[in-house]
């Protein structure tokens, strides 16, 4: 769950008028999804209950595809800001992975990378031989700086090889060109490690997992 956060997680605290126009303080806890990725928010839907007991309520966006997961709740944004160092307001260039996760274990590890890479991750297939889309890329690109260079110890610590490229110039339609920093797990052996001790709960990335065991290839889109 933390790893989710981390991705596409957002805490706030924000002033707003009741209906008398007296100030009052809203706490907010929201997750951006997808609308056709529905089986993976109601997956995460149910996580968030499972730990605080508290219902996200499913809404819809002003894009066409855009769902916001959101629950108001004041001790659940102190607890995520306070003891897992979640950001409050806007986080995209300064967020990184919290001390609680990098001091616990290898399990508690894999499992904030399931949540990040879940969320904020890409999978694609290389035709590096003319042999199909055969050879696996495990990537992600963000904005903070930070949060790579923490990545990079997490992977060698786990025994991933990775590689890395910051400084990106890159163009974005809503904000213009943005400064971004990637790092890649390229590789079969990279991609069956990150298989057999991180995996996936997003069925999109479970899918081609599954299509590159069976036929040793994945194509675009799939």
């Amino acid at each position: 769950f933390i790893g989710i956060m981390v991705g596409d997680g957002h805490l706030g605290f924000y002033i707003r008028l009741n209906k008398n126009d007296g100030k009052i303080i809203q706490s907010d806890i929201r997750i951006s999804g997808n609308k056709k990725e529905e089986a993976y928010l109601r997956y995460v839907m149910n996580l968030f209950y499972s730990l605080f007991n508290v219902n996200l309520k499913y809404i819809q966006d002003t894009e066409p595809n855009a769902i916001i997961l959101r629950a108001y709740s004041k001790g659940i944004v102190q607890f995520l800001n306070e003891i897992y160092e979640i950001p409050l307001n806007r986080k995209t260039d300064i967020v990184f992975i919290p001390e609680i996760i990098k001091k616990s274990n290898n399990a508690i590890k894999c499992s904030f990378l399931k949540g990040l890479a879940d969320t904020d991750f890409s999978v694609t297939f290389k035709n590096r031989t003319n042999k199909g889309h055969n050879y696996p890329v495990i990537s992600a690109g963000f904005k903070s700086k930070k949060l790579v260079k923490d990545l990079e110890i997490l992977f060698q610590e786990l025994g991933f090889n990775y590689c890395v490229y910051y400084d990106e110039n890159r163009y974005d339609k809503r904000f213009g060109t943005v400064v971004m920093h990637n790092i890649y797990l390229n590789g079969r052996e990279n991609f069956q490690k990150w298989i057999k001790i991180v995996g996936f709960s997003n069925l999109k990335f479970k899918r081609k997992v599954e299509k590159w065991l069976s036929e040793g290839v994945c194509p675009p889109g799939y």
